[in-house]
């Protein structure tokens, strides 16, 4: 062999070592964890949440108390005890809990809405509040409706109520698809979103902003559309979370699939995937959170592309992480279903707090 083949041979044996070693480096990368026995909690279950279905909704008011709604029940914490509401108390409802600029706590779940007052709750006419500034309430579905209610969002400012209606044609037998999916939020640049189980809305100027099937790319996709988290990080970057086809981003000027672009489609990877995404947060430093229905809790570094899984061996005991809550020091809660939890991260696992 002459000093040419010998030179060519040598090449492509390291270049096919190169590629090995870059693969298995990605792969480590998506499928390692810190050592999770490597630092033992000591559990404290004196503030678990009673037994319910599961934790939607979570709050932290100006005054530090936290909030959690269940379908059975609204929770208060104030740093020492847990307080309970229901029907008892006025609470007739469970549902999305908001804090307006007054500092009023209310609960509502898009046909009404409940103040506290300190003590307990009483009923406020959704389209006639005046005691109230800054909510962002949705119109609801009632699943035993039998007619047509048009959906849309609510707009409490300067004492009075305003109602913004999605820009659909009334369609009876489609109602049920344009209904609210997700708690209003506000975007950085004052957008407000709503995702709902066939579209995802953005209103600002009194005008929306419709993002569906084609803005997606999702005309050959078979899945049922149905937004469940709605999300802006610090870079104004909207992420949408679907519980079917995954995680897609918009940038305000083109929407990614950020579940197929890195390959964690349900088709892509065999066991946990990023298909069925509910919920999603931004940590601190920037690395972003997002919780699923059977697939655990997912952290992605920006900076590195490199993703870390958490299932039941690392404290996720839910079947369904719902929401996660960032807390004004920064603290990020995961409220989860099946069972019903709230757990935070240690830096190597989960456990469960509340």
């Amino acid at each position: 062999m002459n000093k040419l083949s010998t030179f060519i041979t040598l090449s492509i044996i390291m270049t096919f070592t190169s590629l090995q070693l870059a693969c298995n480096k990605k792969v480590k990368s998506q499928n390692s964890k810190p050592n999770a026995n490597s630092l033992k909690v000591s559990i404290d279950s004196s503030l678990w949440l009673k037994k319910t279905r599961g934790i939607r909704d979570i709050l932290e008011d100006k005054q530090g108390n936290l909030w959690f709604s269940s379908p059975d029940y609204v929770a208060k914490f104030d740093g020492k005890a847990m307080y309970y509401f229901s029907k008892n108390d006025g609470l007739s409802i469970t549902g999305n809990i908001h804090e307006d600029s007054y500092g009023n706590v209310w609960v509502e779940n898009g046909f009404k809405a409940f103040k506290y007052d300190g003590k307990c709750f009483f009923e406020e006419k959704i389209n006639n509040i005046t005691n109230s500034n800054g909510l962002w309430i949705q119109r609801g579905l009632n699943p035993t409706d039998t007619t047509y209610t048009q959906p849309g969002l609510y707009e409490i400012n300067n004492k009075t109520t305003s109602f913004h209606p999605l820009p659909i044609k009334k369609n009876i037998n489609n109602k049920h698809l344009h209904y609210p999916s997700t708690k209003a939020f506000l975007g950085k640049d004052s957008t407000v979103w709503i995702g709902t189980m066939n579209r995802v809305y953005g209103l600002k100027n009194n005008s929306f902003i419709s993002i569906g099937r084609e803005e997606m790319g999702r005309q050959d996709d078979e899945h049922q559309m149905g937004i469940r988290g709605i999300f802006v990080d610090s870079k104004g970057v909207l992420w949408m979370a679907d519980n079917g086809a995954g995680i897609f981003t918009y940038n305000g000027k083109e929407i990614k699939n950020f579940t197929k672009k890195h390959h964690l489609d349900e088709e892509d990877v065999e066991g946990n995937t990023l298909h069925r995404a509910f919920s999603i947060a931004e940590g601190s430093d920037g690395k972003m959170w997002f919780g699923t229905v059977y697939s655990g809790i997912w952290n992605y570094n920006p900076s590195t592309e490199e993703f870390i899984n958490y299932t039941m061996d690392d404290g996720v005991k839910s079947e369904n992480i719902w929401t996660i809550y960032k807390t004004k020091e920064g603290k990020l809660l995961f409220a989860g279903e099946s069972p019903a939890a709230v757990y935070v991260f240690n830096g190597k696992k989960f456990h469960r707090k509340y």
